[in-house]
């Protein structure tokens, strides 16, 4: 991988986190970016708490032999159970997804709102201590699918079954009368158009990109001011290189490349055992 010279990895279960790098492509294009789709352990969803941590801490070995600057765990359900253990054993910064409920909170107009997410994202500690802490008088429903982020990676195949789920998820949100809904998995903003169709524009959809891409950016300037000083202000901005990595192989390389808003920057495609 050739370009900036600031190499940030970003890691998700399979086609999810993409949502995750093309913000930051798209917004900071000098940066160079590895992805690592690691959909031979898929899905997230359904692994233990201690695989989750275990597979994270063999992955942050696998960026740090990569040279990267810092890792984005583009994974709500990674980030909520593993992410401290991936701090815990690297001392590369680490940026996490948390769902965005803090601006769905403020944002919502009836104050009725849906966080739909994977079981384990909405079991988990972290998410109802995050609803506590910014919920104040709003409604709250946690919604969960155990197939849908899935059955996104096997896109567009499975669009008819993605459609019928999300016709049965939305159902329920109408009847609740909910007018924001939180995307609190990376996979789920791919299809976002499905859920605008399915709830009207009265309906505000939140999803965490920008608040990520954000935080990596903060979290960059404070490790490496002067690179990040150097990138930011020069009269001719380097572009960045993508590349694309996946533990399954590269038979999924082409579905993955699809979700890629700029193909052009694709410079490798790889398989990686972890």
């Amino acid at each position: 991988m050739s370009g900036s010279g600031l190499k940030v990895g970003v890691i998700d279960s399979g086609a999810g986190g993409l949502t995750i790098l093309n913000s930051i492509h798209t917004k900071h294009p000098y940066l160079d970016l590895l992805y690592l789709a690691d959909d031979a352990f898929a899905p997230y969803g359904n692994k233990s708490v201690l695989q989750l941590q275990d597979r994270l801490v063999k992955i942050g070995h696998f960026f740090e032999n990569e040279k990267v600057s810092a890792i984005v765990v583009a994974c709500n359900t990674a980030t909520v159970v593993a992410i401290d253990a991936l701090r815990a054993s690297t001392s590369l910064p680490i940026i996490g997804v948390e769902p965005a409920v803090k601006p769905a909170f403020r944002l919502s107009k009836q104050r009725n709102v849906a966080v739909l997410a994977t079981p384990v994202t909405a079991n988990s500690a972290r998410l109802n201590d995050l609803i506590a802490l910014w919920k104040s008088d709003s409604r709250v429903c946690v919604m969960s699918s155990d197939t849908l982020a899935y059955d996104i990676d096997a896109w567009p195949e499975s669009e008819p079954k993605i459609q019928h789920t999300i016709q049965q998820l939305t159902h329920e949100m109408s009847e609740k009368k909910i007018d924001t809904l939180v995307l609190a998995c990376t996979h789920y903003p791919l299809v976002r158009h499905l859920f605008v169709q399915a709830l009207g524009a009265g309906c505000d959809i939140i999803e965490p990109s920008e608040g990520v891409t954000a935080q990596l950016i903060r979290r960059l300037q404070e490790v490496y001011p002067t690179r990040m000083c150097e990138l930011q202000n020069t009269s001719t901005l380097k572009q960045g290189s993508i590349e694309i990595a996946s533990s399954l192989g590269v038979l999924n390389m082409p579905r993955l490349l699809s979700w890629v808003l700029n193909k052009h920057a694709v410079c490798g495609q790889r398989h990686v055992a972890i």
